[in-house]
């Protein structure tokens, strides 16, 4: 992944570097943002549906997030549920086998560096199959978003090109700033706008909350229907199982998503609920 920041809601990309002018993928008629580090192409396409069989090497359980976000996507967008015949059109593997993936020179520390090795991936593309292999299980999930992006609906048909595309992130952290400081979005509308930032691989968001939450300390700036601890908890939850994990402090009266409110919280300057 070439790093981004988003400062707003999917707003701006700032690339680790100079973007190429047109790229490969781009060139074919096929689109993936974040744009993957290293991409391979052959001269050829190939058509993948409902024909296809999915299959899980022995690291990856059948209720992983990758495995469930594969099945749902691909019935949601494209209206494909992959077979489970021993004779197909050709097989789907996802595999987690740690340090398949190199990743590129990282300016940061080795915590750094080891973290984002776990977001690392490679997708192999053939005619009759389809490897991700991944590093972890954060890389696997950002695999398969990146094969449900590269799904290009042409003449009835799902096309996807021949070649290889392994990807890493240049950024540990990449966040949106969701603010709801003059209104309050419901919790679904909530969990939708994680779903979609995961989607592109946004692993943080910072959600500007003012008067819109249960404060025990401070009930006088609460507002009514302010979300209570729980439902941030749930949303936290929601958002870590997609792999939003990242704390972010320095934003007065915000609410970040992690699992440690209270320290996060404390960081923020927020009244603790």
């Amino acid at each position: 992944m070439k790093g981004f920041l988003i400062v707003a809601v999917f707003g701006s990309l700032c690339s680790g570097g100079f973007a190429q002018v047109s790229s490969p993928l781009f060139a074919r008629g096929y689109t993936v943002v974040p744009e993957p580090q290293r991409v391979s192409l052959e001269a050829g396409n190939f058509t993948f549906g409902p024909g296809w069989q999915l299959k899980l090497d022995k690291g990856v359980a059948t209720d992983d997030v990758s495995v469930e976000t594969l099945r749902e996507d691909l019935s949601t967008r494209f209206h494909v549920t992959l077979g489970t015949a021993a004779k197909s059109e050709g097989i789907l593997s996802l595999r987690i086998v740690p340090g398949s993936v190199q990743i590129g020179k990282v300016i940061g520390s080795p915590t750094q560096e080891q973290d984002l090795k776990e977001q690392a991936y490679r997708i192999e593309l053939h005619s009759s199959s389809i490897m991700i292999t991944a590093n972890a299980p954060t890389g696997l999930f950002y695999g398969v978003e990146t094969l449900i992006q590269l799904l290009k609906p042409k003449m009835g048909n799902l096309w996807l090109p021949e070649g290889s595309i392994e990807d890493w992130p240049n950024l540990q952290l990449r966040l949106i700033y969701w603010d709801d400081d003059h209104h309050l979005d419901r919790v679904d509308a909530l969990k939708h706008a994680l779903r979609q930032a995961a989607f592109y691989k946004v692993n943080g968001i910072v959600i500007k909350l003012d008067g819109h939450f249960q404060y025990k300390s401070a009930p006088a700036v609460v507002e009514p229907n302010a979300l209570s601890p729980a439902q941030l908890q749930d949303l936290t939850n929601y958002g870590l199982r997609f792999h939003i994990a990242h704390p972010i402090s320095g934003w007065t009266r915000a609410y970040c998503f992690h699992l440690e409110t209270s320290r996060v919280c404390e960081a923020a300057r927020v009244p603790q609920p």
